[in-house]
């Protein structure tokens, strides 16, 4: 039975903590909500391009922590008391866990971000080469494009790859694809306004919207 249920706490506790909406957090501090300016989202790509470098690295540095945490925590928990292929079935849905939570946050009404820079979290969480690839990927997508959102595209595309090369778990496959879907879906208003020409270029002053985001936009 506590076989069963420790999993069960840890992958709720993942999507909790998942959850926690470090941009929105940052920039009240700053007297700022930051859903209310440049495209809505909550992501440290926002919070950059409104608040500046120092928060949007802030905002970066934590979303990527929580993601990695919850995940490394579920490896400490449950080593020695499941077998390995248990052990990656529940890593992966701690890691999907976290993920969801930050794109669909109990905190926020079920809206929330993309799932970037947690994603990445997660994903060094389960093998750190396959996340120091994919940050490669998105470092070289935005260096060349100037787009952020871009770049996080082709990191989040490549993970199911990688996970081919580094690993031999159906498991982990199964993530990289399922996270892959995920972020791209949830860029979908990126991949518009890339096609339009209108998307935002790294380091472009965000401007403040008269509207309430709407589920779709956030970050």
């Amino acid at each position: 039975m506590f076989e069963i249920a420790l999993p069960i706490v840890l992958v709720t506790a993942a999507y909790l903590i998942g959850g926690i909406p470090i941009g929105v957090l940052v920039s009240h501090s700053r007297g700022v909500d930051i859903r209310k300016y440049g495209s809505g989202n909550i992501g440290a790509s926002n919070v950059l391009r409104t608040l500046g470098v120092k928060a949007g690295l802030a905002v970066w540095l934590a979303d990527v922590t929580k993601g990695l945490l919850p995940v490394v925590g579920a490896r400490l928990a449950l080593a020695g008391m499941v077998s390995d292929q248990q052990i990656e079935l529940w890593l992966s849905l701690a890691a999907l866990a976290v993920v969801a939570g930050h794109c669909f946050s109990p905190y926020l009404k079920l809206t929330g971000g993309r799932g970037v820079s947690t994603g990445l979290g997660a994903l060094i969480a389960i093998d750190w080469r396959v996340g120091a690839v994919a940050l490669a990927v998105w470092i070289v997508g935005v260096a060349i494009s100037r787009y952020i959102s871009l770049g996080s595209i082709l990191a989040a595309a490549s993970s199911p790859l990688l996970f081919v090369v580094y690993t031999d778990s159906p498991y982990y496959l199964a993530l990289g694809v399922t996270l892959a879907v995920l972020v791209i879906e949830r860029h979908r208003p990126n991949i518009g306004r890339l096609m339009t020409g209108t998307e935002h270029r790294i380091r472009q002053k965000a401007k403040k919207i008269a509207r309430e985001p709407n589920d779709g936009s956030n970050q």
